[in-house]
């Protein structure tokens, strides 16, 4: 699961010069939605699997627990890239948006997915959903921890 964990996080701590958490959280999601990952469920049989989660309370459980050390991992990364204090709550909130955004598209997937809805087809609607996620983003978030030139 640490591959899912710390995604976010890679695509954070591998954002380019002059780039925020938030420009490279959006152009890895669009350029791994744009692909038609299989990473973010858009792949034949992915409504089996979510059949098998949707009615075990287990699996159901394990996933909230792994959305939350999705956030936990986020906001631990923007505190160390940026050196915010621990009472400072940026990271916190920021952490918060940046994570609001991929598990809003995972579960945009997720849904049309397991509706019978065709990959290629998803994957263009998840990209203009994401763009709609980016105009609804202040300003602070979308400067947040800009890499250094």
């Amino acid at each position: 699961m640490d591959g899912v964990t710390q995604r976010l996080a890679r695509m954070i701590r591998g954002r380019d010069r002059g780039e925020s958490a938030a420009a490279a959280v959006l152009r890895a999601l669009r350029q791994d939605i744009g692909a038609v990952s299989p990473a973010y469920g858009l792949m034949d049989g992915f409504d089996a699997f979510m059949n098998v989660i949707e009615h075990a309370p287990t699996l159901k459980a394990r996933l909230f627990h792994v959305q939350q050390q999705v956030h936990d991992a986020v906001v631990t990364t923007l505190r160390e890239e940026t050196g915010a204090a621990d009472d400072d709550p940026l990271p916190l909130l920021v952490g918060g948006q940046l994570a609001w955004i991929e598990s809003t598209v995972v579960a945009y997937i997720t849904r049309e997915m397991t509706a019978g809805r065709k990959a290629t087809t998803v994957s263009r609607e998840a990209l203009v959903l994401l763009d709609e996620i980016e105009d609804l983003l202040g300003e602070r978030v979308l400067t947040y921890a800009v890499r250094e030139v």
